[in-house]
């Protein structure tokens, strides 16, 4: 943002969520305009399985708004099989972070569709979110180096080898593409531009998916929010002046949650009613991954 640009007054929150070793964490770095996400590497990924959520807020990358980036905890990672209190804390973090609901929802696949057949995306987001999140989101092809490599074009593997296609229309064909071969920022413009495209039409609708979750917690950080802005908004400030301060507040209120996790116990008691009944059916879809691919191998 240039010295000459009005403050942001707004913000696109944008959540990403997806398997393990796709690159998720590579698309969030994208976004962000530097590496902030650390990428997990094979040693790694079973101890990251319940790390908390991350997130970033680029200030530049849209005019007059902020670019909420939350770099989800991966939910398929659940190598127990058992639900636990660190498990639920993290998605109840994400939910926080992404409150009052995101405005888009990047599901990050690979375009080798082996590994996208370990779980069933569409299911998972589904039962974590509900299936008005779908409406909101966005499917994300990984490793379309590996396309180019055999002559295949994106659009000839969408439309005749892809097997998410349920999925494609369940976000009314709404995709991107991405060579993940590389980590240099400055290759990414078209992918950037791209995205960016696909945030602001999402955006113009005006609507963000909200579910009982979010609305539990958003409650809680709106009662946190008021004391704060009660401090900050001086008398007779203009509206603009309030979303700014507002917008300020919440991105520290953010990094606040992540810091001191300044989520109540009532509230997360309340949440985590929701998440056992997530986290059950999770669990079912985990299990049937080691019933199909562990036992038969």
């Amino acid at each position: 943002m240039s010295a000459v640009d009005p403050p942001a007054t707004a913000e696109i929150r944008l959540l990403l969520i997806g398997p393990p070793k796709v690159g998720q964490s590579s698309i969030a770095n994208i976004l962000a305009g530097r590496n902030v996400f650390p990428i997990a590497t094979s040693s790694s990924t079973s101890k990251t399985a319940t790390r908390s959520p991350r997130h970033y807020t680029n200030k530049t990358i849209l005019s007059n708004k902020h670019l909420l980036i939350i770099d989800a905890p991966p939910l398929f990672v659940l190598k127990n099989a058992t639900s636990n209190e660190a498990e639920m804390k993290s998605l109840a973090e994400c939910i926080a972070y992404i409150s009052p609901g995101p405005h888009a929802i990047f599901l990050i696949l690979s375009c080798d569709d082996k590994k996208n057949d370990l779980f069933d995306m569409e299911k998972i987001v589904t039962t974590v979110f509900g299936a008005e999140a779908l409406k909101q989101a966005i499917v994300v092809f990984t490793n379309i180096d590996s396309l180019r490599k055999k002559n295949i074009s994106i659009e000839d593997f969408i439309n005749n080898q892809c097997k998410q296609q349920s999925l494609l229309d369940a976000c009314d064909r709404r995709y991107l593409a991405i060579d993940s071969s590389t980590n240099d920022l400055t290759k990414h413009e078209t992918f950037i531009k791209h995205a960016l495209v696909l945030l602001n039409n999402l955006c113009e609708k005006q609507t963000i998916f909200k579910s009982d979750m979010f609305d539990t917690i958003e409650k809680e950080l709106q009662h946190i929010e008021h004391h704060r802005l009660q401090d900050l908004l001086r008398p007779g400030a203009s509206v603009v002046e309030q979303k700014v301060v507002k917008l300020a507040v919440r991105e520290q209120l953010r990094d606040d949650i992540h810091t001191y996790g300044e989520i109540s116990d009532s509230t997360f008691f309340t949440l985590q009613s929701h998440l056992q009944t997530i986290f059950k059916s999770l669990l079912q879809e985990v299990a049937r991954y080691f019933e199909e691919n562990i036992a038969s191998s």
